[in-house]
């Protein structure tokens, strides 16, 4: 049989042990299988046939000859797409053959996620939703052809669907139509590889000026140790993620359910409450009353700001819009706590009334992080015990939960170290041992580190984990209430922010990644020293000696000026003197005669000359974005300013977490769940838990250290019965499990 595709032609034959090894360099392998069961997903069908091919012959692989199939080709390089399917399906079939040897020697390659990480660096954007990672996108994306999904057979099945019929059946009575597509396929896979492979090497030989990079030595080096784009850390998650995927959670539903009442009860207290103040949520007219109730709210507190809606112009109702007022106004109070409360119910607990739930999981997303969808959204369990304490272990296991202790300013601190090449204070207080948060409070309380308290250590969480990402002072107030609910005054986030580069002068450096913000606006709506003369009649920028030759150059200073206009209704100077009104107006105009430079949904509020942080943000997005590289060799292309500088630490703690994942799950470990940098592990209870405790704890830290060579890096771990940090357990020295409230780890 010859297959055609994309005018390269090859033939194809069954491929039997007598032949021995086919191929002496990289190959093709695509697999097709029973049905998949559409009830449990998770479960790995049963391979029918398989197929290869290099880019000179094609061989059709039967069930009966697959182990030696793989024997013979073991130490060639092998290309899928999407590897972690069809492994899964050739491990299934000849467990006896470690089909994983070929992934821990890097062998194998998947252009599914070749294709996400290209995308990543071409685009800035990682191509995994649906129909958009297929192998019938690829081929027309790469090879200008097309994979019809639709053929049918000689009885009008959809082929695809219906291979099952096929199996333990000899190739000659296959139909050739069932041969033909599997074929197509496998030699389109191949065909792919090649494209991706030689898109790749160019995207990486044009990026030499991005930021991040270190020199053409360094990023071969993360090629041999990571593959393209870190294909080989991404492929490795992608594995066990799946496994994880099959494990499933197990949920005690009867505390569920108990929990489901209660809630249920605050819930109609709140109601109660809420209708008091004029407001029944769910009943017609709600929105308008609780629209009216925050206009007067509004007009009560003018120095707050309230968020709007870019399209209505309405008082956005969400919880970050409303943080401020928490704990102001009593009114807000219950309605967060009423907006809490369902969102307990409707969003989690309503989708936790099976015995076990299977979460799916994307590998990989812009940031270089794993995210979680599906049956339940696991990575994004709120933190409230009531919930996760739900989740148990499956019967006659306890959990290991193991998480790594502030990774990601351990990644910040070795990407400070070695892609910016400058000593990091960071560093030095890390591997020192010291609490960076009791560090930051006792800089900002003026008392020794171990006189902090505990509220004084939360106080410094926020600036910690907000300003390496460009974090600004305003938003930076908000994430301290919404995410560790502290209460911080301007004055109080002005200071901690200062004390925080104090303590850590390097970070300047790492947040002036020398992309000009302020240019770049400045060159969108054309302020220039001579425009800004003409427009208000001032002549300071015109007369300035540093812009002489420069009149009708774009200025910085207009641009970082502008940004403050758009974002604020009273804008003032660094000294504290307010903007003229010649001046606003010169930035407004400026910007309503460049309209169609911004996004279209904020267009009229431009017009309209409506100030907001959203409006602003919309213009930097426009303006600040830019290519990012990680430690590891990942470039990230069209980032926004703070996306960039968050991609350089959470994309390294990522990438070694996901090594950690490997080890573990090759190390034999059941793992049921993974939360960027937290991992759960199922132990039977009856084993020696501190030598497993011990085990986890030393497998996430040398994977880590794989990527963070040069700054201390720690694990702390926890056993028991359910998941509860409140709850956990010790052993004895014989390994005894024992309830405790005591921490372990």
């Amino acid at each position: 049989m010859k297959i055609t595709v994309a005018n390269t032609v090859i033939p194809f034959r069954p491929w039997r042990p007598e032949n021995g090894c086919v191929f002496q360099g990289r190959f093709a392998f695509d697999t097709e299988t029973t049905r998949i069961d559409e009830e449990r997903p998770w479960l790995t069908p049963a391979y029918v046939i398989g197929a290869a091919c290099d880019l000179k012959r094609g061989f059709f692989v039967l069930r009966e000859h697959v182990a030696e199939f793989l024997r013979v080709h073991e130490s060639i390089p092998i290309v899928m797409h999407r590897a972690s399917f069809d492994l899964a399906v050739m491990n299934l079939l000849v467990p006896e053959f470690d089909v994983y040897r070929w992934v821990d020697q890097d062998h194998v390659w998947d252009t599914q996620l070749l294709h996400c990480l290209f995308s990543l660096g071409k685009d800035g954007h990682v191509s995994r939703g649906k129909g958009q990672s297929t192998l019938e996108k690829c081929a027309s994306l790469y090879l200008g052809i097309e994979l019809p999904k639709d053929i049918e057979d000689s009885q009008g099945n959809v082929v695809r669907l219906s291979y099952g019929q096929w199996l333990n059946k000899p190739p000659q009575e296959i139909e050739p139509v069932y041969l033909e597509y599997l074929a197509k396929d496998v030699l389109a896979t191949r065909l792919v590889y090649m494209k991706l492979h030689n898109g790749l090497k160019g995207m990486f030989e044009a990026a030499s000026e991005t930021w991040g990079f270190i020199s053409k030595t360094w990023l071969v080096e993360q090629v041999r140790r990571w593959g393209w784009q870190t294909h080989h850390i991404q492929l490795k998650a992608s594995i066990v993620l799946n496994a994880i995927k099959a494990n499933g959670l197990t949920v005690d539903v009867e505390r569920r359910d108990e929990l489901v009442e209660q809630l249920q009860v605050v819930s109609d207290e709140y109601k109660a409450t809420l209708r008091e103040y004029g407001y029944i949520p769910g009943q017609k007219g709600s929105g308008k009353a609780l629209q009216e109730i925050l206009r007067r709210l509004d007009a009560k507190y003018p120095d707050l700001y309230f968020s709007r809606t870019e399209k209505k112009g309405e008082f956005k109702k969400s919880e970050d819009a409303l943080a401020q007022l928490a704990g102001v106004e009593p009114f807000i109070d219950v309605l967060l706590g009423f907006g809490s409360v369902e969102k307990l119910l409707s969003t989690f607990l309503k989708k936790m009334d099976r015995v076990v739930l299977h979460p799916s999981f994307n590998p990989l997303v812009v940031s270089g992080r794993t995210s979680s969808f599906g049956e339940i959204n696991a990575q994004n369990l709120p933190r409230d015990d009531r919930i996760r304490s739900c989740f148990v272990p499956s019967p006659g296991h306890v959990f290991i939960n193991a998480d790594y202790v502030t990774v990601e300013m351990a990644t910040l601190a070795q990407s400070v170290l070695s892609q910016m090449q400058i000593p990091s204070r960071m560093a030095d207080a890390i591997n020192d041992g010291v609490d960076l948060h009791r560090l930051v409070a006792a800089h900002f309380f003026g008392k020794d580190v171990n006189d902090v308290t505990s509220d004084e250590r939360q106080k410094a969480k926020p600036v910690n984990f907000g300003k390496p990402g460009g974090m600004g002072d305003r938003t930076l107030k908000a994430y301290a209430k919404t995410t560790y609910g502290v209460d911080l005054t301007d004055g109080q986030v002005e200071q901690l922010s200062e004390d925080w580069v104090q303590l850590f002068p390097e970070m300047k450096d790492f947040l002036n990644d020398g992309d000009d913000l302020g240019f770049h606006v400045a060159e969108l709506f054309n302020l220039t020293p001579m425009s800004f003369y003409e427009h208000t009649g001032s002549r300071k920028f015109l007369d300035h000696p540093n812009n002489f030759g420069r009149e009708t150059q774009p200025h910085p200073i207009l641009g970082s000026m502008c940004l403050k206009v758009l974002k604020e209704p009273s804008p003032k100077k660094q000294s504290g003197v307010a903007y003229s009104l010649g001046e606003i107006d010169f930035f407004w105009s400026s910007v309503i005669n460049n309209l169609e430079s911004i996004p279209s949904k904020f267009q009229q509020v431009a017009r309209e000359r409506e100030p907001s942080v959203p409006l602003q943000r919309a213009v930097m997005s426009e303006v600040g974005r830019a290519a990012v590289f990680t430690l590891s060799g990942r470039l990230r292309a069209n980032a926004t300013y703070s996306a960039r500088h968050n991609t350089v630490f959470q994309g390294l703690a990522a990438d070694g977490a996901k090594l950690a994942l490997w080890s573990l799950w090759r190390a034999d470990y059941r793992l049921v769940n993974f939360i960027h940098d937290e991992v759960m592990v199922e132990i039977p209870v009856d084993s020696n838990l501190g030598h497993h405790a011990e085990i986890v704890r030393h497998l996430m830290i040398s994977s880590m250290k794989r990527v963070v060579p040069d700054v201390r890096v720690d694990v702390e771990y926890a056993v028991s019965d359910h998941w509860h940090k409140g709850a956990k357990a010790v052993w004895d020295q014989s390994g005894k499990l024992t309830i405790s409230q005591q921490a372990v780890g």
